[in-house]
């Protein structure tokens, strides 16, 4: 990396520290915890895991992060990607998280809709432990699955790379590394019949690329959805996405994200259930 590289890098770094300390972290933390996790991955160190204590929607909110789940700090906190409580057109009774990662995003959910039943189904066995942390510092009552989502159900390759946010099912890829862990796939009516749920009123998307398997094929399940609000990866694109969605009286749009490209997909006004409880 070069000089100017660099300097941007911690420019950047610097700006959204300076959000971070709107959310009641001191000055300097995001820089320093950044930083250090530069040095600890260079020096091939154990990362640390710090509680970190911070405040959304006027709510006093903890979770553990460590150096590697930082990027989705900075999207789930600093780039708001799911704040999405002004935007529907109903308040959600249940919330099912597809890729959960570390609870991060299943913790902004529940600040907005505190009300709503939630499930978060995550396959990295790293990422379980934080996520029930997560949860558990939250005084979240969530199910967790411990399992990957997909259109056919069984047991898949899983590539477990070493930044834990990145990770995916291995038919996704071209060659398959020797990173990789057999996980259980369950569809998403498997999901909902161990949750005993009869429809799901806020989908929440991020499954690094098998977003596009998901929503093209088997699914009509997606009747009894609400809204959804996913994250495009590369492999597909937006105008594909739409096109699955469409049938079933979706209208995605591009939400003001510029750092990720994190899409809000509604049933088109004439077209909402009513009422989605």
């Amino acid at each position: 990396m070069t000089l100017r590289e660099s300097w941007a890098v911690f420019q950047r770094i610097a700006r959204r520290d300076q959000i971070f300390t709107q959310l009641g972290l001191p000055r300097g933390w995001y820089l320093r915890f950044h930083y250090w996790g530069r040095l600890c991955d260079r020096l091939h160190l154990d990362f640390p895991i710090e509680t970190v204590t911070a405040k959304i929607f006027e709510k006093s909110i903890k979770f553990p992060l460590s150096a590697p789940y930082g990027c989705i700090a900075e999207g789930v906190f600093v780039d708001r990607q799911y704040q999405v409580v002004e935007q529907l057109n109903h308040t959600p009774g249940t919330i099912l998280d597809l890729g959960a990662n570390i609870g991060l995003g299943a913790l902004y959910l529940h600040c907005q809709f505190p009300g709503a039943a939630i499930a978060c189904v995550e396959p990295d066995p790293r990422n379980l432990p934080l996520l029930r942390e997560t949860l558990d510092l939250n005084q979240i009552p969530a199910t967790v699955i411990d399992a990957a989502v997909g259109g056919t159900p069984g047991q898949f390759n899983f590539v477990c790379y070493h930044q834990p946010g990145y990770s995916r099912l291995e038919h996704l890829l071209t060659h398959l590394p020797a990173n990789n862990i057999s996980v259980t796939v369950y569809t998403i009516p498997d999901i909902l019949s161990r949750l005993g749920w009869t429809q799901i009123d806020l989908l929440k998307i991020d499954i690094e690329g098998a977003e596009e398997e998901l929503l093209s094929q088997n699914n009509d399940w997606l009747t009894r959805v609400g809204a959804i609000i996913l994250e495009i990866h590369n492999n597909t694109t937006p105008e594909a996405i739409a096109s699955y969605l469409e049938p079933y009286g979706f209208q995605l749009m591009k939400q003001p994200i510029d750092s990720e490209p994190i899409y809000l997909a509604q049933r088109i006004k004439s077209t909402i259930r009513q009422p989605i409880s």
